[in-house]
């Protein structure tokens, strides 16, 4: 295939799947599995404008006191030369250096926070510490120190970042022909049960391409000799690492000028890259180059098994590149159409009221056993329209894949995160995150100040933005639970809009705030935050598709006789609370005067202070 339509095809690829190709390719680029020169490229020239280094700058490590690895070097040799004192001295210096020019101009939050101390080496020096005071020996600590960092980083390396340039490529070969492209396909490797051996195959090219570059020149015909590698284990992870490795340098026999050329043929983009600060690589040039290197495998393939290079067989999963037929399709997924037929019409007969609230906002109202007659049944449902995707031929039928498994990926009908809530359910888990609310920021508050402090304006062990936060989310978007990725987006939303209207209403009821997020990264007027909304998000997502499931199952074993007098009784303490403190509320040092005290490190823990301490503050 001619350069030309490589690049034709995969215009073509890229435009019908765009935002997908995109953010997947950001990913790579954020984890640092590839493409990191764009993020060198946006710091240089962040350092040229501003005239001034930036704590992430991937530079030489002699001129940049900012670099990760020197920070971590010096330390453990302040260690070894001058003893624990002294090394926590000089963190304590360049935690205060650091403090001036924070993560984004920010000191606060969990992830300024996270940026901030381990830019300036005061992670390192707890862990060090620590080591010391249990081995009472500072060259032992310093050794464990850095076996404990090595290993750390060796498993990202191995298991996370080397991987996931097979799961783009995967992702891109999918993408190719197919209009639709499951979220779920992401896990394809753990699915089949090969993640391990992928990650082997990615770690084994990667020790052989270092030690070919020893000798430089080798070391840049390897990396053409290996470039197929990604996409071998992509489509084939059954296949033994040295395989691969084997299989993609017969393949690139004769084709390393052409790749060669291609990779050149990128270089206008690139440049343009570099003058936008990197915003055109990140949108359109990476993508382009991954897209365009899928169709040169694709063609390579093509000849490979046309000419029987021995191994290419191995090469067999055909429906990446061609639709199965309709009659072949429709017998494998015979199971999808037999339970579309069974579960067209409702088994349960629910009143008219009953089926609202149950399709609706996830509340049951009838008997427990119709209820899980109703929740496999909505399983089921769910779990053929994902399949049906596939029967139509929309998306990669992966029960067409030879390493699928029948009993692993059957229809079941098991989807508790669709299974609706009792009342009774939803008040216990009203209180159960309302306490695990409550002592979250309570644990917070002890750590950085050193007291206990009964947080929130009630009285009681609960706070009820939490429990109540995850009570709407799970009432009032329960129509979206089958689509995780809108759920998301609108939780944010929703605890966005949520917390702002509290904060805004406590403070014009009572005239000062429970909460103020001034100074963290993305607040708006200080009542919500960046931080803040994502970890509403992740909490939410986790509470709604983990936890709540989890809490209504062992809720659904408790006798009615018990539950609801305990719910009465939770019900009518929390009402008295509310009344009480309407008249006296909680306020005080540590809650409503948080000026004073040190800055937590919690996200949704946000330091409190009156509207008159927060002017004074600026």
């Amino acid at each position: 295939m001619k350069r030309s339509e490589i690049k034709r095809q995969a215009r073509s690829h890229l435009k019908r799947h765009y935002v997908l190709i995109v953010l997947l390719c950001a990913v790579s680029i954020f984890l640092g599995t590839e493409f990191t020169n764009v993020v060198d490229n946006a710091q240089t020239w962040y350092d040229i404008v501003t005239n001034q280094p930036t704590e992430l700058r991937a530079l030489d490590a002699k001129e940049n006191r900012g670099s990760l690895q020197k920070i971590f070097n010096d330390l453990i040799e302040d260690n070894l030369e001058a003893g624990y004192e002294e090394t926590a001295e000089r963190v304590r210096q360049l935690q205060t250096q650091a403090d001036g020019n924070s993560m984004l101009g920010r000191s606060r939050g969990v992830l300024a926070a996270l940026v901030n101390n381990i830019n300036s080496g005061h992670l390192y020096t707890i862990l060090i510490t620590s080591l010391h005071s249990v081995i009472h020996s500072r060259q032992a600590a310093a050794i464990l120190m850095i076996l404990l960092a090595l290993a750390v980083q060796a498993c990202v390396w191995i298991f996370l970042r080397n991987v996931y340039g097979v799961v783009l490529r995967r992702a891109s070969l999918e993408t190719r022909i197919y209009s639709a492209y499951p979220l779920s396909h992401l896990l394809f490797l753990r699915h089949v049960r090969r993640w391990l051996r992928a990650s082997l195959t990615m770690l084994l090219v990667s020790v052989q391409e270092m030690l070919w570059w020893i000798t430089i020149v080798g070391g840049a015909i390897k990396h053409y000799s290996y470039f197929l590698v990604p996409f071998i284990a992509a489509e084939n992870p059954d296949i033994r690492p040295r395989q691969a490795i084997r299989l993609s340098r017969q393949m690139m026999d004769g084709h390393k000028r052409e790749c060669f050329l291609l990779e050149l043929s990128y270089l206008g983009w690139t440049l343009l890259g570099f003058v936008t600060f990197g915003l055109v690589q990140v949108l359109w040039t990476v993508p382009y180059r991954v897209v365009g290197y899928t169709e040169f495998y694709v063609a390579v393939r093509a000849e490979a098994l046309g000419k029987g290079i021995q191994g290419a067989e191995l090469l067999n999963d055909e429906r990446l590149y061609a639709p199965a037929q309709p009659e072949e399709l429709h017998r494998r997924y015979s199971e999808i159409a037999r339970h579309e037929a069974i579960i067209e019409e409702d088994i349960v007969e629910l009143a008219p009221v009953q089926r609202f609230f149950a399709r609706n906002f996830g509340i049951w109202t009838a008997s427990l056993e119709e209820k899980k007659v109703f929740s496999r049944q909505e399983g089921l449902r769910q779990q053929t329209k994902v399949g049906r995707r596939e029967l139509n031929g929309e998306a990669y039928p992966d029960r067409l894949n030879p390493l699928w498994k029948k009993a692993a990926n059957a229809l079941s009908g098991k989807t508790s995160y669709l299974m609706p809530c009792t009342v009774w359910s939803l008040v216990v888990v009203f209180f159960a995150f309302c306490l695990v609310g409550w002592v979250w920021e309570v644990s917070l508050h002890l750590i950085s100040d050193g007291e206990f402090v009964n947080r929130g304006a009630l009285h009681g062990p609960w706070l009820p933005i939490y429990g109540g936060g995850v009570v709407m989310i799970a009432v009032l978007l329960y129509r979206f639970r089958k689509r995780p990725a809108l759920e998301a987006v609108l939780i944010l939303v929703l605890c966005g809009f949520v917390e702002y209207m509290t904060s805004y209403f406590m403070e014009l009821s009572r005239g000062m705030r429970w909460w103020d997020y001034t100074g963290y990264f993305l607040n708006l007027n200080g009542r919500i935050c960046g931080e803040g909304l994502a970890v509403f998000c992740i909490g939410g997502m986790a509470a709604i598709y983990l936890l709540m499931p989890l809490i209504d199952a062992m809720v659904t074993r408790i006798k009615p006789k018990i539950l609801i007098p305990v719910c009465i009784v939770l019900i009518a303490v929390f009402a008295g609370d509310l009344v009480y403190s309407h008249f006296v509320p909680n306020v005080g040092k540590g809650i409503t005067d948080y000026a004073s005290a040190a800055i937590p490190s919690g996200g949704d823990a946000a330091y409190r202070v009156d509207v008159a301490a927060a002017d004074d503050l600026g």
